[in-house]
């Protein structure tokens, strides 16, 4: 594969809700510091202030029960969304930040593409894309034979819309490592032929993961959609079914989230889910 600086020099998408996320948090931490301030010149305002906070956060709190209900109504995915988002916030709010700072030092010690990969892996959990894209980049420039490199730029790249660079690369991690990261280089090389509009190549590839690797919900789904893009409409139904089927176990939230899209697209093509 050539060297993919370039792809990887694309902008990341910002980050909206993490952003709105942590503004909430922010503005509720600094409440009781304000009516403190507040309390300290004129104790009746700051009296009222408070029962007017209570009184809005009351509301506040029953429009966005009501606003959830309707969203799950209109939009039966969103309850598994709204746990997917709670997952991934969760997630990089909550994954130390010391080992990344520790490898950022290493790094600048003695430069390797080991070292590279470590700073855009960690970076990866916990949503930087800042630090991921020119981390990456430059481990797969320094060591174009690491599986394990090219199959996280290929993550990177496909997160940040640039698919064709993102295929070569998920191409080039399962063909150094048949079957890298249980099958995941091999699913999302078909997942981004199929985006690219080679839907010959992707139910090609899909055949082979599930051949090699079984299926789940995500490979399922995207299993449906290559095929519903080729035209094969029922067997697009039955995968969809197939992932939307009961696990009778609890899945993850990621894969739980294709399981609730799945559901709706059977239900869309006359199927069970």
């Amino acid at each position: 594969m050539s060297s993919p600086p370039a792809g990887a020099r694309l902008r990341p998408p910002r980050r909206w809700g993490a952003v709105c996320a942590l503004t909430l948090l922010w503005l509720l931490a600094a409440i009781p510091v304000l009516l403190f301030a507040l309390h300290q010149r004129d104790p009746e305002l700051a009296v009222r202030v408070a029962l007017g906070i209570e009184t809005w956060s009351t509301r506040a709190g029953l429009m966005a029960a009501g606003g959830a209900l309707l969203a799950a109504l209109l939009y039966p995915p969103f309850p598994a969304w709204l746990r997917r988002f709670a997952a991934r916030t969760r997630t990089s709010w909550s994954v130390d930040r010391a080992p990344l700072l520790r490898a950022l030092r290493e790094l600048q010690h003695l430069e390797t593409a080991q070292r590279h990969y470590e700073v855009a892996r960690l970076a990866w959990i916990r949503g930087d894309l800042s630090l991921v894209g020119p981390h990456i980049a430059r481990a797969v420039e320094l060591d174009p034979q690491m599986a394990r490199g090219q199959y996280q730029l290929g993550l990177y790249l496909l997160r940040i819309g640039a698919l064709p660079p993102a295929h070569a690369a998920f191409a080039a991690a399962e063909r150094l490592d048949p079957g890298h990261a249980f099958g995941a280089a091999l699913l999302h090389a078909a997942r981004t032929a199929d985006l690219l509009g080679k839907h010959d190549l992707a139910l090609e590839l899909f055949a082979r993961h599930a051949a090699r690797h079984g299926t789940s919900p995500r490979s399922d789904h995207w299993h449906g959609e290559a095929l519903l893009a080729a035209g094969q409409t029922d067997a697009a139904r039955r995968a969809f079914e197939n992932a939307a089927r009961d696990p009778k176990s609890r899945l993850s939230a990621e894969e739980n989230w294709f399981r609730a899209l799945a559901r709706v697209r059977a239900r869309r093509l006359g199927g069970r889910s």
